[in-house]
Parts: structure tokens; C-alpha cells; sequence
């Protein structure tokens, strides 16, 4: 039987963390408009819990009618089944993107 590194995941358990990763993405892409990386993820008794970092124009700033570039950093949590179907989604995680000069 062949040995693993370790740290090194099972090529099928392996497989199924990119699965998640891409419902995850591919379902904040397509309901949301939102682009972003995945920036945790991990198994839990459900199935799978996905967090995406997404930088995006500041809804407060625009509310207040400012004409300035200000981006927040948000982080959306999705939870999967273990059949890959979002559960849940929402973010979890907001703060501001520093300005560049």
C-alpha cells in the first residue's frame, strides 16, 4: 500500500474539497454578482464551510452620496451539504480596504 506525505489528502477527499470550492465560488458568482478567493474552508457535520473573501464598493459610502473609491473587504460564509447544495450563505466578515495611493 502506498504511503502518503503527510498533510496529504486522499486524491477523492481532495477532489471533493475543489468541488466545494467551486460551488461555493461558482454560487456567489451567479446569485450574487460577487467575485472573490476562497479564503478558509474546511469539513463539518453538515458537509463543507467555504469562506470567500470578496473586495467590493463600500454600500455606506454610497448611501452618503461621497464620490470616493472606497472598497470594504467583506467575507461571505457558505455552508454546503455533503451532496455539494448550499445551505446557507451569508457574510460574515466586513471591513475597509485601505486606499491606494
Amino acid at each position: 500500500m502506498p504511503r502518503r506525505r503527510h498533510g496529504a489528502l486522499p486524491e477523492e477527499e481532495a477532489m471533493k474539497i475543489e468541488d466545494a470550492r467551486k460551488v461555493a465560488t461558482e454560487f456567489l458568482k451567479g446569485t450574487l454578482q460577487k467575485e472573490g478567493a476562497v479564503v478558509k474552508m474546511g469539513k463539518i457535520p453538515e458537509g463543507w464551510e467555504v469562506q470567500v473573501e470578496v473586495i467590493e464598493p463600500s454600500e455606506f459610502i454610497k448611501a452618503l452620496g461621497i464620490p470616493a473609491t472606497v472598497r470594504e473587504r467583506n467575507c461571505y460564509g457558505v455552508k454546503l451539504d455533503e451532496k455539494l447544495e448550499v445551505l446557507s450563505c451569508e457574510r460574515v466578515a466586513q471591513g475597509v480596504e485601505p486606499a491606494r495611493k
